[in-house]
């Protein structure tokens, strides 16, 4: 889920904050919590890249310690959003990155939004 704040004044840039779909030079993975590589390419060059270039874009992390990127800069160095549809879904189904550590007891409260989460 992403959220765009529109500009508050002329000449300002508006924000999107993109969580996991959109970050900076990459994107979200799609390899587990019912993901699909070619609905979030869809996704983002349908909805997030037709956003004004100079909107900053927020991602939910970094994590090489960057915390802001524009939509023009990811429409054009984003290695993997700069692909066509085909070589993007290949590149996502082909990433054999490993589980993430704690997959299995986030992904039920990720579907839950977290409810019932045993943050304990």
């Amino acid at each position: 889920m992403c959220f765009y704040l529109a500009p508050v004044a002329a000449g300002e840039a508006g924000l999107v904050f993109t969580g996991d779909a959109l970050l900076i030079r990459g994107c979200g993975r799609t390899d587990f919590q019912q993901g699909d590589p070619g609905e979030l390419y869809d996704n983002i060059h349908s909805k997030i890249f037709t956003l004004p270039d100079d909107t900053v874009v927020y991602p939910g992390h970094d994590y090489q310690g960057r915390t802001a990127s524009s939509i023009a800069e990811e429409k054009t160095l984003n290695p993997r959003l700069t692909k066509s549809r085909e070589e993007f879904i290949q590149i996502m189904q082909n990433l054999n990155l490993p589980y993430p550590k704690q997959i299995n007891r986030a992904l039920p409260a990720n579907l839950k939004d977290g409810a019932d989460f045993p943050y304990a």
